[in-house]
Order: structure tokens, then sequence, then C-alpha cells
């Protein structure tokens, strides 16, 4: 199954239903460079793609020459797969599940529902249920690094660090170069207080991904936690840059520079009496 799969060129249901599922328009370009795509990018579709968080890089590999596979039947791009995506871009998280559970319904065995259905729980907080559609997705295909990011994520929410770092692993160990598995990984090494190591991690993801907001946010996390609160800062300050609206960078970021205030009072007192002292002399 894995393997047909990944000889397929990507279809518009295939690229909503992923984006459902929360993969980053880092990974979607990656898989859309390796496998092409079978649906006829028009102006109204590059529109609405671009509308709903798709990135620039994303939409530009879409766009090269031969991206198109030859020889395929070009797909349509469902109507209720787009409103699910739209959903999600709006964060009505509960309404786009409505829309993936009668879709699978329909379609038990897609793996890529699972995998948004996992996605869109996690994002409401129904950590169990998560992990339950989650397993659902490997036990239809394990192959898929994503099924295990989402699993790490599971884990971590559930303060076990390592089954998190396991499933992460799994995930590098399908593609070593999957951002968001270093992610996680990073995050498992936070939760089990290995700061070091979670740093490492989350400098290995931001150097294959280094616009995703949500790993600065991490990084700023683990740094503060190791005591790095200037690097912290400058962390939060990234993720703010890259994602206005992550509103938990703008708290992290207003606690780290409360921390430092009197630091950096201390630290220009301490100038100021060496300034003086020479002046005196």
């Amino acid at each position: 199954m894995a393997e047909e799969r990944a000889a397929k060129p990507v279809d518009c249901p295939q690229l909503l239903t992923w984006m459902v599922a929360g993969i980053p328009s880092q990974r979607l370009t990656r898989l859309v460079a390796e496998r092409g795509i079978r649906f006829r990018l028009g102006q109204n579709t590059t529109g609405f793609l671009a509308s709903i968080g798709a990135g620039s890089d994303l939409l530009a590999e879409m766009r090269k020459p031969g991206a198109s596979a030859a020889g395929t039947q070009s797909s349509e791009c469902p109507t209720d797969l787009v409103q699910a995506v739209e959903l999600v871009h709006q964060q009505h998280y509960d309404n786009a599940e409505a829309i993936v559970r009668k879709l699978l319904v329909a379609d038990p065995e897609n793996v890529d529902l699972h995998m948004a259905l996992g996605n869109l729980r996690m994002q409401q907080d129904d950590v169990d249920e998560a992990f339950d559609d989650y397993s659902d997705a490997k036990d239809l295909d394990p192959s898929i690094p994503e099924i295990h990011n989402g699993l790490s994520h599971v884990f971590y929410h559930s303060n076990d660090g390592e089954n998190a770092m396991a499933e992460a692993r799994t995930a590098l160990s399908i593609d070593p170069q999957n951002a968001e598995a270093y992610r996680y990984l990073g995050l498992g090494l936070y939760a089990n207080e290995n700061y070091s190591a979670a740093l490492h991690a989350f400098q290995e993801s931001l150097s294959r991904d280094p616009s995703r907001a949500e790993t600065y946010y991490d990084l700023g996390l683990a740094q503060s936690a190791d005591k790095k609160l200037s690097a912290a800062a400058e962390s939060y300050r990234n993720a703010i840059r890259l994602n206005p609206e992550l509103l938990e960078a703008r708290t992290k970021l207003q606690l780290v520079l409360h921390e430092l205030a009197p630091k950096r009072a201390s630290v220009g007192e301490e100038a100021k009496s060496r300034l003086d002292s020479k002046a005196a002399q």
C-alpha cells in the first residue's frame, strides 16, 4: 500500500486532506516535488490555496513545468474538503471535524482522513480520541512519518516524553529530513528536561524549515527552561514575526522580558559605576 501511495502524483483531494491534517507547507512542497500533481492549477485554485495558508514555495513548486504528471486524469477539488480546509484556516475545528467524520464513513480505510481527524481532535485538546485516530492511521499504513509525528504530539501532551521521542525517531527513520519530526523529538527531550539535546533538535528542525513559527516558540520554551533568557526572547520574537497571531509567544515574550529587566538594570548600573570610577580617576 505504501509503495502504491508513493508512486502516485498528488491529487487535489489528497493535498486538501493533508492540509486539514496539519502537514506543514514545507513538507507538502517536498512531497509535490517528489511526486508531482495531477490536477489543474488554475488562477482560482492558486488564489484559494494561497488564501488558506499554502506557502509561496509550495505554489511555486506546483507551477513548475512538468509538475503536472503526464498521462494522468486531472482530479477535481471536492467542495466538502475545500470547506474543511477553510474551516481549519478559520480555526473552526469542530465543524471541520464533522465534515471529515462524514467522509470517513464513506471511505473508512482512507489513511489521510484518519490523520486529518487526529489533527482536528488535537486542536480541540481531545488527546485520547486523537491517539485512537492516529493509531487507526498507523494500522492502515505505518510507513507515513506524519502519523508518527501525530502520535509523538499526542504523547508529548500526555507528558510521556519517552514515547514522544520514540515516535519522532521512527518518523526520522522513515524520512531523515522531516523537520516536524525533529520538532517533536525536541519536545520529547524538553518534556524529559534534556534541554541541551532539545535545543539541538529544534535547531535541526529550523535548518530544514526556517519558516515554522511553532518551532521557534518551542525553541524559546527550551531556552527559557535552560535559563538562556535573551536567546528565548529572540526565539519568541521570531515566532511572532512569522505568525503574529501566535498569542502564546507574545505571552511568553512578556514573561521573559519581565524576568530579564532586573538583570539588565543591574548590568546598566554596573556599567555606569565603572564609567563614574574612570571619570573620577
